[in-house]
């Protein structure tokens, strides 16, 4: 059976190449590690937590208040994971995970998203390259 000659399908067809062939956990525990490291470069900017901060991560004392380097650096570690995850869901699952490696790595940098989002990116990074599939 084909199409008529409108154009109108009836009847089975197959499902739509497109449907959901990522691991909604991938996407959750990226999703929770950008919002971390955003929320880190947030939090540098308030001065109590900024001093705090310094005596486990004595580096970010040159990103430090006069020019807020930190913050920013958040801000954009956190949508490159956001963009990472977008190319997941697309199917470029190698692609985004060697975006979000570094991407975790630098947020080092400013503290790594309170260490959870570090953690969460690298470990979600070797999971989307550990359950590559191929789909034909």
């Amino acid at each position: 059976m084909g199409a008529p000659g409108s154009g109108a399908v009836y009847g089975p067809y197959p499902a739509p190449r497109m449907l959901r062939r990522y691991s909604l956990l991938v996407v959750f525990l990226l999703g929770i590690s950008s919002v971390l490291i955003y929320a880190n470069g947030q939090a540098l900017l308030w001065p109590p937590f900024f001093a705090q901060w310094l005596i486990f991560f004595p580096w970010i004392l040159p990103l430090g208040p006069p020019f807020q380097f930190g913050f920013i650096l958040g801000i954009i570690l956190s949508l490159i994971i956001a963009g990472a995850i977008l190319l997941y869901m697309l199917g470029f699952r190698v692609l985004s995970a060697f975006m979000v490696f570094p991407a975790a790595i630098v947020s080092l940098f400013i503290g790594g998203g309170f260490i959870v989002g570090l953690a969460l990116g690298v470990i979600t990074g070797i999971l989307m390259i550990m359950n590559e599939k191929r789909w034909f």
